[in-house]
């Protein structure tokens, strides 16, 4: 049987998309096939590639089967002109060195030579006779004579030596590279081997898909708030945008992207059904006495704000509402294969707000700049981060949860620098001497004051403790300008403040419980 013949070609990005934990490229090869049977290796995917996920498709052929291969081979590390160059780089390394050392060889010898001189010389001033003035001027001399060559000696067997040494790093450094050149390394590489059957001789393209994990993406995004003149309404900007990243070893260049939050890597299975072991058993004599009541945080949970608008009867439910979201991608985006992330813009919609100051003392003395509005459009807000601004100012990070088509949501536009809540609590206990019966006063006062020229209106909400037992009795004083929801028990005052003024609020509640019971420390 005839051997097929084998078509390498390299294959270009056409279009990616990105799931949860991976992401699905179609790639593209365009080559020329002979008639009848033949293989052609589509080159440049990545090692991380799913096999199972490798679908080819072509158009004109029939495409008899496809799969992944992967090679390895021996790279040297440089080519053998650049061995030959960095052998001849050593072969001057040495030459210099050896020039060094016959150098230094040189330059001791001399100076041996002008050391035994001045042996000699000392020689002969002990043996100068008696009349050793006349001869003084010459011994003079011919030791300055013999000091300074052998100072210049001295001087060159430094400089010498200090070449030597210049000439052997060298050498070493030489020698380094070469063997690093020598050195032969594995090379990992992968292709699509597609097997087709052509009628005759033609170009063809290729359609090569297929999964890959080192790639994924979140959503983000950017909020910019833009107020009327009188500040209590405006418009919310919503910029969508694509977080992507990955580190599959591809080039990724001006390429079409979508983004999906379906998640194909995950099967569908029914949860694990077990049985809910229930233990009674007898209160203890201490028990039965006493009702011991403990103060917790309750987190209220809505579905969505409570405060906007609905425009559905029917909310979505967690994540992406039990339906995957395929956003596309505005405009190609080129993503380098380094793990750094590449921002892809997706889509941007304009909500109308309601725009409030509200303040939380318990909390912070901060007043913050809070937008109620109700999404429009026929898809959802992703949950993420989000960037706020006002106007033209970057404020501050935030993030959201999911929300829906037609579901209100609120956003936090950073602080009002002109407003500043300070919160005192007095509280006083006292036991009714018959009965046992116990109170508790607490009074919480609130001074607002508004540091800025203009007057300003907020929401200032405090918490009232809730009761769940009949022993423990809460009544609430009831003040101007208070609106309180007795269910979650949050008292919220709407107060106006002139410029440069202050204004106190007192919020007071009693607390009754029977003698039996016991009371949480304030």
């Amino acid at each position: 049987m005839a051997e097929s013949t084998i078509t390498r070609a390299d294959s270009e990005v056409s279009a990616i998309t990105f799931f949860e934990d991976r992401a699905e490229v179609v790639r593209v090869v365009r080559c020329k096939v002979p008639a009848g049977r033949s293989r052609v290796h589509a080159h440049g995917i990545t090692l991380l590639v799913d096999d199972r996920s490798l679908v080819c498709k072509a158009s004109g052929v029939e495409v008899v089967y496809s799969r992944v291969r992967r090679t390895v081979e021996d790279v040297a590390a440089a080519s053998a002109a650049e061995v030959t160059a960095l052998e001849e780089e050593v072969a001057l390394a040495r030459e210099r060195l050896g020039r060094a050392e016959r150098a230094q060889a040189n330059a001791h010898v001399e100076g041996a030579r002008v050391a035994a001189m001045l042996g000699l010389w000392v020689g002969s001033v002990a043996a100068v006779p008696s009349r050793a003035g006349e001869a003084a001027k010459e011994l003079e001399r011919a030791y300055a004579a013999l000091d300074a060559e052998h100072t210049q000696l001295l001087d060159a067997y430094a400089a010498q030596r200090t070449q030597k040494h210049e000439a052997r790093d060298e050498l070493a450094r030489v020698e380094v590279r070469l063997e690093q050149a020598r050195q032969r390394t594995p090379r990992y590489s992968a292709f699509a081997e597609v097997e087709i059957v052509a009628p005759d001789e033609r170009e063809v393209a290729i359609e090569v898909t297929y999964r890959t994990p080192c790639a994924l993406w979140r959503p983000e995004h950017l909020a910019r708030l833009t107020r009327n003149a009188d500040g209590t309404a405006g418009e919310i900007t919503i910029t969508s945008y694509a977080t992507v990243w990955q580190a599959t070893g591809e080039t990724w260049k001006d390429v079409r992207c979508r983004f999906s939050t379906a998640r194909p890597a995950r099967s569908a299975s029914a949860p694990h059904l077990r049985e809910d072991v229930l233990v009674s058993r007898k209160k203890s004599d201490m028990e039965r006495r006493q009702v011991v009541v403990e103060a917790r945080d309750q987190a209220i949970d809505v579905a969505g704000a409570a405060r906007g608008t609905r425009d559905v009867d029917e909310m979505p439910g967690v994540d992406d509402g039990g339906e995957a979201q395929w956003l596309d991608g505005r405009s190609p985006a080129t993503i380098a294969s380094d793990g750094h992330p590449v921002r892809v813009e997706i889509g941007a919609r304009v909500v109308s707000c309601k725009v409030e100051r509200v303040c939380f003392p318990e909390l912070g003395s901060a007043t913050h700049l809070r937008a109620n509005g109700t999404l429009p459009g026929p898809g959802p807000l992703l949950a993420g981060p989000v960037t706020v601004g006002r106007e033209t100012e970057i404020v501050g990070k935030a993030k959201t949860e999911l929300v829906g088509a037609g579901e209100p949501f609120e956003l936090g536009f950073g602080v009002d620098d002109g407003l500043r809540v300070r919160r005192k609590v007095t509280e006083k206990r006292k036991t009714t001497a018959i009965s046992g019966t116990q109170h508790v006063e607490r009074e919480v006062t609130l001074y607002v004051s508004n540091l800025s020229s203009s007057a300003k209106g907020l929401s200032v909400v405090e918490r009232v403790p809730v009761s769940e037992v009949e022993d423990v009795e809460i009544t609430l004083e009831r003040t101007k300008d208070m609106r309180f929801d007795a269910r979650d028990g949050f008292a919220t005052f709407d107060v106006s403040i002139a410029p440069h003024a202050t204004r106190e609020i007192v919020l007071a509640y009693k607390i009754e419980a029977k003698s039996n019971v016991v009371l949480p420390p304030s």
